[in-house]
């Protein structure tokens, strides 16, 4: 059956993974999610900036893997209430890990790079988005994220992730009194990831959409996804239902 044909809109199927089985379950996961095998420019969005950096293992097996098929790799963040890009990359010895990988991996700090305000269709709390030129120049989003609680969504994961991707100073004081799970759904409806990679103690889930990704990494974290906001408004923005959703998402166990 052809998950993507259903009437959803949605590709509803989901791999979980152990760490133990990096590389390979993880390049078996991507090749089904349908990563293609020649790309230009890939933006990998980790959590650099958050509470829940990559596992470095986890981060190297998805390097080696897109940089077979892309032309040029680029790791890039914003900043964040806490801390700087350039400051996460050296303390995170990500510096190490682009140079490994002959200039075909770079780092970069998407707030200093030129930016474009994009429009927000119907927008639950802002009207339009800074968003780095750079996303919008990529052929492809990877979207990387490790789950944790947070005192504003629930959960972070794959759609909070996306909110580090707005462009902007002073995010903190500019958007979360706006209410964060509307935000986090307004970022969802302009910034769409092919492949979400969401870390789950010493599992990955891997999906093609970060909705799914989300559903099925709260599970298994021991939240009920009904109960976080914001991936209720993400499905209600579709058109969708969270309930029916749910029940409906296939996990494969790789």
């Amino acid at each position: 059956m052809d998950l993507t044909a259903n009437g959803w809109g949605v590709a509803l199927r989901a791999y979980v993974l152990s760490k133990s089985g990096l590389p390979e379950a993880l390049c078996s996961a991507l090749d089904a999610c349908g990563v293609p095998r020649e790309l230009g420019l890939v933006l990998v969005k980790p959590n650099v900036c958050g509470f829940y950096p990559p596992d470095p293992a986890v981060l190297r097996a998805l390097l080696d893997y897109l940089v077979e098929r892309a032309e040029m790799v680029v790791i890039g963040e914003t900043e964040s209430a806490m801390h700087k890009p350039a400051d996460r990359f050296r303390a995170l010895g990500l510096h190490d890990v682009a140079s490994a990988y002959g200039g075909r991996v770079r780092l970069e700090d998407l707030t200093e790079g030129p930016k474009v305000k994009v429009e927000v269709p119907r927008g639950r709390a802002v009207s339009s988005l800074p968003l780095p030129r750079l996303l919008l120049e990529a052929d492809y989003l990877v979207n990387l994220a490790r789950i944790g609680s947070h005192p504003s969504t629930t959960i972070t994961a794959a759609l909070k992730n996306l909110f580090g991707l707005v462009a902007a100073r002073h995010k903190y004081v500019r958007y979360h009194p706006r209410g964060m799970d509307k935000v986090v759904a307004d970022v969802a409806k302009v910034v769409k990831p092919d492949v979400s990679v969401v870390e789950v103690g010493e599992e990955v889930v891997v999906a093609s959409d970060p909705l799914v990704a989300d559903v099925v990494a709260s599970e298994r974290f021991g939240v009920n996804p009904l109960s976080v906001r914001h991936l209720r408004m993400v499905a209600e923005d579709r058109g969708l239902d969270l309930e029916a959703l749910v029940e409906a998402i296939e996990v494969v166990r790789l």
